[in-house]
């Protein structure tokens, strides 16, 4: 796409979202009240800590079919892709990353944490079965436990759906179906997804080398430099929902979801004259990955304030590969037992979280909960050359009771002081935690406050950090560390809120500092990169901005602006180990979109960009990188009550931007446009 049609589609865009009129009677809403924060219900004015509302408009805006491209366009969020649509690349999945802690965001479908080894794989979450999604900045592990030190994403989703179906097609192979219905207290929906080909979703620069021994000494010899070229051959995925409601008070939610990711692997960039050069274009080997994954959750709510969920979580990833060509460049032959390899990890969690709230109304309110997760991790490996790493399978009980008390110490001044103790039992190595939490808030008026908070956090190892075992046939060569230490983080934030009938205004200034994050250290062995589990510090410190209007004409805009400044130290006496503080993602972030309705038509612009950035390697110094600009547009056409005709495109600037952050380059997907028709009935 050459420069003049890159600015007349952004024309196009902007001219659409500036269209004139709107009903005078449309009513709009921008005081929303938010659960997740303080786990019961409270204006977002009235929270003291970074809170933002994700309407099921503004996911509709965004374009996006799934939820980790969606929440890409929060303010605030650094994203971190790997393939076409959020896809995952096995255990590399497109991330959501708040105020620069890599793995602290919890991610949670009505309360219920669904991270999976500090992983979610959101692009398996179909935009069309969430109603709202709740965020909290900053960490929250004293609410929500584990892992939250980043922040914390509650998605959540429809209790009734529509009678309605859908279908779109667009270019780059991408179909998409959808059909839904409802009957008295019984909702599903089934999603079918589909993508084609991407030829370039990444491409580095590496060398083939070959280990011999040399003077009595095992050594590593360069073959040749090579440059190799990743390619993604597409994906389909399938998701089914069920909900039945009992009544006001009981509801229950299935999901179900299978997805399958293809990618290949080719050389490149091998001099003409090399008696290698030969294997330009050759794929070195190829992957296919299958997921599968299970959820179901029963909900309680509100009893006389016991509310709480009962909830059963499954993931599985099973790996296929197909090596044509050793690591020495040399060819296998199909009876070769290393010419194909396979392995399958599951892992489970189940439970229960419960909670009692007595509120004195503008006295006081207490909130006391306990909850139980059952972690289990397994890793299936036939191709293991011993019989101890063939089968791995750990599992761990984690208990918690927490609480909080909010005190209003005058009409306009409230204190809130909570607190929650952790610990494991089951597993081969006991942990313990408590982390405390003290926020301040005092009303300047009935519609802007001021605030500050101090809070701790915490993160428990997962079972795999704590027991991989590696082996030759594994596609990831991680080896895991059963002296890792949970890692602990102090927060401090202040921040002020203002709303008004069509405004809303944020500001914060935040700092953190983690103790012991845990990380990966890249080690070279016999010619393989491994990557050992160890423990790193973490410290951070910026401000955000936020700012959101709707306006009676169906104009409506927001805009984020983030300044930070993310840095870690490892803590390791490995050779490759980073005992100075390097620079993580990138100062600079903004987040912004319009959006317009007007009668029949609904259209939206969306960005983020992220500048002043670096991509920082597992083993050397961060270097300097280009900003990345992600772009969403969005249009709907209602003809009637029962139709709809929507156009969405992705990067309509057709920009190559690096949307990962470490020395391997995955690049945004070329401009892409779904075109789909929907009918209720």
């Amino acid at each position: 796409m050459n420069q003049k049609i890159k600015y007349v589609a952004l024309g196009i865009a902007l001219a659409c979202t500036g269209w004139t009129g709107a009903s005078a009677e449309q009513v709009y809403e921008l005081n929303p009240i938010t659960v997740t924060a303080q786990r019961y219900e409270k204006k977002d004015v009235d929270v003291p800590a970074t809170t933002q509302t994700f309407t099921e408009k503004d996911i509709a805006a965004t374009g996006a079919d799934n939820m980790s491209v969606a929440l890409g366009y929060l303010d605030g969020v650094v994203t971190s892709g790997m393939g076409p649509n959020g896809a995952s690349n096995s255990s590399m999945t497109s991330k959501i990353v708040m105020r620069g802690v890599e793995n602290g965001t919890v991610v949670m479908v009505n309360g219920t944490p669904i991270n999976w080894r500090n992983l979610y794989n959101l692009e398996n979450i179909p935009t069309s079965a969430v109603s709202r999604v709740e965020v909290v900045h900053g960490g929250g592990a004293v609410m929500y436990g584990s892992q939250a030190t980043g922040g914390v994403i509650n998605i959540i989703t429809k209790k009734k759906l529509d009678n309605q179906v859908e279908a779109g097609w667009g270019n780059r192979g991408r179909q998409s179906y959808k059909v839904s219905a409802n009957a008295g207290s019984f909702s599903f929906a089934y999603d079918y997804n589909k993508w084609g080909t991407i030829d370039k979703v990444s491409d580095y620069n590496t060398k083939v080398t070959k280990t011999t021994k040399k003077n009595g000494k095992t050594v590593t010899v360069t073959l040749f430099p090579v440059h190799m070229q990743q390619k993604f051959r597409g994906s389909e995925k399938n998701n089914f929902n069920a909900m039945y409601q009992f009544n006001d008070k009981l509801d229950l939610l299935y999901n179900h979801n299978e997805s399958t990711n293809r990618w290949s692997y080719k050389y490149s960039g091998i001099p003409e004259g090399n008696k290698y050069a030969g294997l330009n274009g050759q794929t070195r080997y190829k992957t296919k990955f299958e997921r599968d994954g299970d959820f179901i959750q029963l909900n309680l709510h509100d009893m006389d304030g016991f509310s709480g969920h009962i909830f059963y979580n499954y993931n599985s990833l099973a790996t296929h590969q197909t090596n044509f060509y050793s690591s020495e460049a040399s060819p296998y032959k199909p009876d070769n037992p290393k010419y194909r390899s396979y392995s399958k990890e599951k892992n489970k969690t189940y439970g229960y979280d419960f909670q009692k709230v007595w509120d004195q109304k503008d006295k006081q309110t207490f909130l006391l909960g306990t909850s139980l997760v059952r972690e289990e991790y397994k890793n299936h490996d036939p191709g293991a050359t011993s019989a101890l790493d063939r089968e791995i399978s750990e599992g761990r009980n984690i208990y918690a009771a927490f609480g909080s008390w909010n005190r209003n110490i005058t009409p306009k001044d409230t204190f809130t002081l909570s607190g929650r103790g952790t610990w494991t039992t089951g597993g081969k190595k006991q942990y313990h935690n408590f982390s405390t939490q003290a926020q301040y808030l005092h009303k300047l008026n009935n519609n802007q406050s001021i605030y500050a908070g101090f809070g701790q956090s915490f993160v428990l190892p997962t079972l795999r950090q704590l027991h991989s075992r590696y082996d030759i046939s594994s596609p990831d060569r991680i080896i895991g560390n059963p002296d890792l230490k949970p890692q602990k983080g102090t927060h401090y934030e202040m921040g002020w809120k203002m709303e008004t009938e069509h405004r809303q205004y944020k500001a914060a200034l935040f700092t953190e500092r983690i103790k012991d994050d845990i990380s990966f250290s890249k080690q070279k062995q016999n010619g393989q990169d491994y990557w050992n589990t160890v423990n790193e510090d973490f410290k951070n410190k910026g401000l955000e901005l936020t700012v959101k209007g709707q306006e009676k004409n169906g104009f409506g805009w927001h805009a984020g602006f983030t300044y930070q400044n993310p840095k870690t130290k490892e803590k390791s006496q490995k050779k490759t180990a980073k005992t100075y503080w390097d620079r993580h993602y990138g100062r600079i972030l903004l987040n912004g979109g319009v959006d317009y309705t007007k009668n029949k038509w609904e259209t939206a612009l969306n960005f983020s960009y992220l500048a002043d950035r670096v991509m920082t390697p597992t083993s050397a110094y961060s270097y300097d990188t280009k900003p990345y600009l992600l772009t969403s547009f969005f249009a709907k056409y209602s003809p009637n009550k029962s139709d709809d005709i929507i156009l969405t495109v992705d990067n309509i600037l057709n920009r190559e931007d690096v949307t990962s952050h470490t020395s391997s380059e995955y690049y945004s997907t070329p401009t892409t446009f779904l075109l789909s028709y929907r009918h209720r009935f």
